[in-house]
């Protein structure tokens, strides 16, 4: 692919910036962005690659169906690697406009509907929320990392108990049966940090902390949750409609831009049917926990 007066600085990672980069991001990022700026070379077939063409490759996606979440991680992606390649940034006024027209045509207009966390933004996120070294940081973090692994809903995650965190993961209960949950490592060890700061040590994990980081008895709300998860996502400069919903919807996005098939979108989500998964999915061959296997990286 050939970008700009370089004929062949293709997107790949090399082995010379591979250390650096690793560094940075995480396997799963790294991931996610080699296989979209993959897409992406495919695409172009020798164009040279200029803000231009990237605009047209971004409304290319759109009208294909692709979410503003696909998007901006291509956008990312694209910016990143030219980074880590010494190469002129390529996204520039034309793709910055096409880029804020499609945001404004994917908005409903009777209702706005929420947009994704990604595991690429949600990981950021956290990593700002923590960053405040204070305990409602610490439980914010905790708290959306958690949502984005086991694709729970809001009232769910304010409904988690300590006790409901063990070795197979987070026991979500039903009347027809009790679920459990993959939990990433990296939650675990926040939720860890944050019980160990907080002093909690059984019952509502996550908790309404009072003036001067005084943490209460009080399980925290579904409204106080929903704030809390909009203002770390403005923290880490994350644009867009950010709900109690935006981690549930993100993690099934991720799942698909990884590979994972409707049915395991599905059980991910616990979805009854394949409906509203089938939204963010195309089929692939998988055999372990999806959150487990396309996450954490198993």
């Amino acid at each position: 692919m050939k970008q700009g007066n370089e004929s062949d600085a293709g997107l790949k990672v090399d082995s010379g910036t591979g250390t650096e980069i690793r560094a940075n991001v995480s396997d799963n990022t790294l991931k996610a962005y080699e296989h979209a700026t993959r897409k992406l070379e495919d695409w172009l077939d020798d164009r040279t690659l200029n803000d231009a063409v990237l605009a047209e490759y971004i409304r290319f996606l759109h009208t294909g169906g692709k979410s503003p979440a696909t998007i901006n991680l291509l956008l990312s992606a694209v910016k990143w690697m030219a980074e880590y390649h010494g190469i002129e940034e390529v996204a520039g006024a034309i793709t910055a406009r096409t880029w804020s027209d499609i945001r404004e045509e994917n908005r409903p207009r009777s209702r706005r509907q929420a947009d994704g966390l990604t595991w690429d933004e949600v990981e950021r996120v956290c990593t700002v929320a923590e960053s405040s070294e204070t305990v409602a940081g610490l439980r914010d973090a905790a708290m959306i990392s958690l949502m984005s692994d086991c694709l729970l809903r809001i009232s769910e995650a304010v409904a988690v108990d300590v006790e409901d965190i063990g070795e197979e993961g987070l026991q979500i209960h039903r009347t027809e049966r009790d679920d459990a949950l993959y939990i990433c490592e990296w939650t675990r060890r926040l939720i860890i940090r944050y019980r160990r700061k907080a002093r909690i040590g059984s019952g509502a994990l996550f908790r309404r902390i009072r003036f001067q980081n005084h943490v209460t008895e009080d399980r925290l709300g579904v409204k106080g949750a929903r704030e809390a998860i909009r203002r770390r996502a403005a923290e880490a400069g994350v644009a867009g409609v950010i709900s109690g919903h935006s981690l549930r919807v993100g993690s099934a996005v991720s799942l698909a831009e990884a590979g994972a098939t409707v049915s395991e979108v599905q059980q991910a989500g616990r979805w009854q049917g394949p409906t509203m998964p089938a939204r963010y999915v195309r089929e692939a061959p998988a055999e372990q926990s999806p959150v487990e296997r396309y996450k954490d990286n198993k």
